[in-house]
């Protein structure tokens, strides 16, 4: 699926935007990162138990193995926001971020979120053509 066929899709944790026409903050943030012919982590079972359970430090722990702090967003950014209670993951893609609002993903202007951090990914990362 490419980046622009995620807006509009419905939130199911879980769910992976080609599979079921359905997704989650991971699953959309990686469908984008690899558009750009970067890696990002396979989601793990784990992750989501954690999840279910409130744990939202899996979220800082995952990005912080995959990339380093920066203050700007770009290409292959990936955005920590906070949402209510909880963190969400959102991707810099067309000078905008893809995450989901109100159950279905969308884009929203840089200051249209509650941006805590910004990673890029390391260099290993990176697919080599």
């Amino acid at each position: 699926m490419k980046p622009h066929q995620l807006l509009g899709i419905p939130y199911r944790l879980g769910a992976e935007p080609d599979k079921h026409k359905a997704g989650d903050c991971l699953s959309i943030t990686r469908t984008v990162i690899n558009s750009y012919g970067i890696n990002f982590p396979p989601t793990q079972r784990n992750w989501y138990r954690r999840l279910r359970r409130k744990d939202q430090g899996v979220f800082k722990e995952e990005l912080s193995k995959w990339g380093m702090l920066v203050t700007t967003a770009k290409i292959g950014v990936v955005a920590l926001c906070s949402s209510k209670d909880s963190y969400a993951l959102a991707v810099y893609w067309e000078g905008g971020w893809i995450s989901f609002v109100d159950q279905e993903a969308k884009w929203s202007p840089l200051e249209g979120l509650g941006v805590q951090e910004l990673y890029y990914p390391m260099k290993q990362n990176f697919v080599m053509p």
